[in-house]
């Protein structure tokens, strides 16, 4: 069925969204139904004829994010919830979504909370939101709790993002440097060994090694190959049992300069969900307990596991903060300050504001060395065998002569 994108004025306030109709008569028709004012209806067609881009995919935390800012405008109109939910299922593009939103809205018109509602969806709705949710509608604050849900899932987003674009660049640069390393061993000096071979001469040493390599890859590569796949097949494996994904987890905290940088990257993420939840009205020990679970890193965790059970023994946020070695003097002095004023959310927010910049900058200084490495390196070892191949030429045409 074609979709409509349209713009609407509800109560004084502008509302955009995507809704499904046979034709655009139908789609402004809905409109009215609804008591809108439409201020433009159009058709939105697919960029490429026959195909359709995320309709019927799971719901991913961009579809989450789309959904909350809608329902945000919706409740911020007047609108009841269940009313809201009704025009949300005619208007997200997200074909899963929507039959999701059918099962919300039947638990809505049972009696359940909103909350409640979304828990009966982990698979779509994490633990965060659920509980940011929950604690909007307990405080009567559920559009402010929205807005910052918003804020952080569009920082989370960003930076998401940020992190997979500046590492494009540079696996590109790998893979072709090291696809021109494969081509010239497998393919162009084998060509060259023909040559000196029906010529019968020595080579030198460099030009020797190069073609005896090249053969050994051309004799042996498949089974170099199915080598390096086992290989890697059971590191896999060993990096997901409990020990070895723990023993994984702390040596990329060890790495250099790495090391750092995902170490921030994690408590930026824990820093920010943390002050998201306090600043929406989750107890601190409930938010603790959401956050210990969310960072992909086990040892930032654990690490927030032990704060957790500081808290429960009556320590506050700082002390144990303080005495365990894992966090960085920055996190620490802040949320000391936080607890002093008595603003430990602001404070949190800060320093992943904090952190998010430092891992911009690093990663900025990182793909800007690294460039000039990868060049550097894969030119030296083309440029080497180049070389060595016109060495051999070289030597072969003064020993004719």
């Amino acid at each position: 069925m074609p979709q409509f994108a349209y713009r609407v004025r509800i109560n004084e306030d502008t509302v955009s969204g995507v809704m499904e109709a046979t034709n655009q008569a139908q789609a402004e028709a809905l409109l009215r139904e609804n008591g809108w004012e439409a201020l433009s209806v159009v058709e939105k067609r697919p960029l490429l004829s026959g195909l359709t881009f995320g309709g019927g995919s799971a719901a991913g935390m961009a579809d989450i994010l789309e959904f909350t800012e809608q329902l945000k405008t919706l409740l911020d109109a007047g609108l009841p919830i269940d009313r809201a939910l009704k025009i949300l299922m005619a208007t997200l593009p997200n074909e899963k979504l929507r039959g999701l939103l059918r099962e919300l809205l039947l638990d809505i018109e049972k009696g359940s909370p909103l909350a409640e509602a979304f828990a009966r969806h982990p698979q779509t709705f994490p633990r965060l939101y659920i509980n940011m949710v929950r604690a909007g509608e307990e405080g009567g604050i559920l559009p402010l709790t929205l807005a910052r849900l918003i804020d952080y899932y569009e920082r989370s987003i960003e930076f998401r993002n940020f992190l997979i674009s500046s590492s494009i660049y540079p696996v590109v640069l790998l893979v072709f440097g090291i696809s021109a390393l494969i081509v010239l061993t497998v393919m162009v000096i084998p060509k060259f060994a023909e040559v000196f071979t029906n010529m019968g001469k020595e080579l030198p040493g460099a030009a020797a090694f190069l073609i005896e390599t090249s053969s050994f890859l051309q004799t042996h590569g498949i089974e170099l190959l199915i080598g390096l796949a086992i290989l890697v097949a059971a590191f896999i494996l060993y990096i997901r049992s409990p020990s070895g994904k723990l023993w994984w987890h702390q040596l990329l905290l060890r790495l250099p300069l790495l090391g750092e940088l995902i170490l921030k990257a994690n408590l930026s993420r824990a820093c920010r969900t943390l002050g998201t939840l306090l600043s929406a009205g989750v107890s601190i020990l409930k938010a603790l307990r959401i956050v210990s679970q969310l960072s992909d890193n086990l040892q930032v965790n654990d690490a927030l596991s032990r704060l957790e059970r500081g808290i429960r023994e009556g320590e506050g946020l700082a002390t144990p903060m303080r005495m365990d070695r894992f966090f960085p003097p920055l996190l620490t002095n802040l949320v000391t300050v936080g607890e002093e004023t008595g603003d430990i959310a602001a404070m949190l927010l800060k320093v992943a504001d904090q952190y998010d910049n430092e891992v911009r900058k690093a990663a900025k200084r990182f793909v800007a060395l690294f460039e000039p490495m990868m060049i550097i390196v894969m030119g030296g070892l083309i440029g080497a065998i180049v070389v060595s191949m016109l060495t051999a030429i070289f030597s072969i045409n003064s020993m004719a002569r």
